[in-house]
């Protein structure tokens, strides 16, 4: 075999060998990410997809640094959830949401899970307030909210509002207990939040004729009672968590 054969085959192995490892890598980061995330971070994200087109993220600035509500999974990630942390945070209260705009697999394309959610706004935004409430949307079968987060206190005045209120509370389970620190829920000043996780048919309650989809959840008049009890409740634990 010639020299030139020779040096050709080495670099070829070497090539591959290099090629293997960078997939090997590949495999290991993304087993560090959730299983179901399409992308680990908002920077992965933003070289895909675009703002204004396929995402876009609203804010609002209560002018007080007490408390955040966001919905980082809003618009067709999770449904429904942008819409409850607008309300619930009202004039009141910093409001964030990232929303998914794609005509269809928002979820599967956009959602990043909440310890690798890093979208800077956000990540500014809640390591300017002293707490923080981020809403989701999860599965489940019966109308439902599974609540979570390091921040106990105000973690139970909420389930105790919900619950006078009608509405079903649980426990989440450890896939959806909001409990790690990294998670964005507790970033903020305090280092601790509550996370909510609402089954979809508890979302669905809040609208007519149990209607999520886009068309529907985009105009307040769809809205039901339900939607507005459940606000309530959540704002009378901030106050009564504020005194």
């Amino acid at each position: 075999m010639s020299k030139v054969l020779i040096v050709s085959a080495v670099i070829a192995a070497a090539l591959a060998a290099a090629t293997l490892f960078i997939k090997n890598e590949s495999v290991e980061n993304d087993e560090e990410c959730s299983s179901s995330d399409r992308f680990c971070s908002f920077e992965e994200l933003k070289r895909v997809y675009s703002e204004g087109e396929d995402w876009e993220i609203q804010t609002r600035d209560s002018q007080s640094d007490r408390m955040l509500v966001s919905a980082i999974h809003g618009g067709g990630i999770e449904q429904a959830t942008t819409q409850l942390a607008d309300a619930i945070a009202g004039d009141e209260y910093d409001y964030y949401t990232f929303k998914g705009k794609l005509s269809s697999g928002n979820f599967e394309n956009l959602h990043i899970t909440s310890i690798h959610f890093d979208e800077p706004e956000a990540l500014n935004m809640v390591h300017a307030v002293d707490h923080h409430i981020s809403i989701h949307g999860a599965k489940g079968e019966e109308p439902k909210t599974f609540i979570g987060g390091l921040n106990e206190d105000l973690r139970k005045l909420i389930a105790q509002h919900l619950k006078e209120r009608g509405f079903a509370v649980e426990e989440a389970a450890e896939h959806l207990n909001g409990d790690h620190p990294e998670n964005i829920v507790n970033q903020s000043k305090a280092k601790q939040g509550v996370q909510l996780e609402l089954t979809r048919e508890q979302r669905e309650a809040f609208y007519k004729n149990g209607d999520i989809s886009y068309s529907s959840r985009s105009k307040a008049s769809n809205q039901t009672e339900a939607f507005k009890r459940y606000v309530k409740a959540i704002r009378a634990a901030i106050v009564e968590y504020e005194q």
